[in-house]
């Protein structure tokens, strides 16, 4: 094979949904576009099909695991695969695949980046020590600044490795114009919505630290009229759906907030926002759910902590609110909702802008890329 055709493995976990494997799917997609063979390993999950129509191979392994026990067999298997697909670069996107697969690439000769999608904290020397296997590659790509910052916090002496790649939202998928209004009826009657009420839309996985009591807290202090969908609260435990029920009825807002599963066409969902709030309240190491919103001219709102920082300005593309402060959120939602047309489509049209230039699909994977070459031609002087 030709030199000019270099083949790049990614690793990870499972391929499942979640921002690290829409991402490794969009690169594996990248690269084969670009005349570079890709090959994926996993413990396999609902992104095969796609990989495999993008034409990128797919290998199933047990690469999951964080047993050490089962690490030497694993990584036997895997050193097999990666001799014979001839693999030029490994690119490791967890920390249990990279405890396994790192030690194969002095074995095999080839560049090793690795990836940081999560924040590193100052914690006991077994975690610190557990994590660190994400600061030996060649190349380190932290997701955003935050996560830079965190990496420099923990481990200082990789700070010249670092290589800041925010990942990227795909605008064909999040366009406007590109939504059927087929899709749109369709999320209309799953949602339930009011005519003329505007529409405060939260999408997240069901987990307190998303900060859904604070959300339905900071609802009941505003007084302008609105609806607000839950998407995904639904899909958690009757436990944690309860918590949430009983805090809206005794915040008296039945008729005002609901609890809906997640849904599979998440762009005719938000669509139908006029407002997309990520109230988390632990940093987020990104925030994918802000940059969708904005792609599709919608206002987000976030604490101002973490990735959100780094791709709303306030006032311009979205609102920030103090971090975890209910009464600073309350007022940043209230402000959003007073809006009037033509301020609220100034806000949405920047807000496209913002996401074309600086945190477009498209950039993401060039800047990966990029990277995967340079490392590649460093690595053979």
């Amino acid at each position: 094979m030709s030199k000019n055709k270099y083949t790049i493995a990614q690793i990870l976990p499972a391929l499942n949904t979640g921002g690290v494997e829409r991402g490794v799917v969009e690169i594996s997609k990248a690269l084969t576009e670009s005349n570079f063979r890709s090959i994926v390993i996993s413990s396999g999950g609902h992104f095969e099909s796609q990989l495999r129509r993008n034409g990128a191979i797919h290998y199933k392994l047990d690469v999951h695991s964080k047993n050490p026990l089962r690490w030497v067999k694993i990584r036997n298997q895997l050193k097999v695969i990666l001799e014979e697909e001839k693999v030029d670069l490994l690119h490791l996107c967890s920390r249990a695949p990279a405890w396994i697969a790192f030690p194969l690439g002095s074995i095999l000769d080839i560049p090793v980046i690795t990836s940081v999608h999560m924040r590193f904290r100052r914690t006991n020397i077994f975690k610190k020590i557990y994590n660190s296997v994400l600061t030996k590659g060649d190349a380190v790509i932290a997701i955003s600044k935050h996560i830079e910052k965190s990496i420099k916090t923990v481990f200082p002496k990789v700070a010249h490795k670092i290589n800041v790649i925010h990942r990227g939202v795909d605008l064909e998928l999040f366009n406007p114009n590109n939504i059927k209004a087929g899709r749109i009826i369709a999320q209309s009657k799953i949602l339930n919505l009011r005519d003329n009420v505007p529409v405060i839309v939260m999408a997240s996985r069901p987990a307190m630290w998303k900060g859904y009591s604070v959300l339905i807290t900071a609802l009941s202090k505003v007084k302008e009229d609105f609806q607000c969908v839950l998407i995904g609260a639904g899909d958690g435990s009757t436990k944690f759906q309860n918590i949430l029920i009983n805090k809206i009825i005794k915040l008296k807002l039945e008729a005002k907030v609901k609890l809906l599963k997640s849904t599979r066409d998440i762009q005719a969902a938000m669509i139908l926002g006029d407002i997309v709030v990520m109230p988390s309240l632990t940093p987020e190491p990104f925030g994918r759910v802000i940059l969708e919103a904005q792609a599709l001219g919608k206002i987000p709102i976030a604490f101002d902590h973490g990735g959100a920082s780094e791709t709303i300005i306030d006032g311009k593309n979205g609102f920030l609110a103090k971090p975890n402060d209910v009464d600073s959120l309350s007022k940043k939602i209230a402000l959003a909702l007073s809006l009037k047309g033509s301020k609220m489509e100034k806000i949405g049209e920047f807000a496209k802008k913002n996401v074309s230039k600086n945190f477009s699909h498209d950039k993401m994977c060039k800047l990966t890329l990029s990277l995967y070459k340079r490392c590649l031609a460093d690595y053979k002087r």
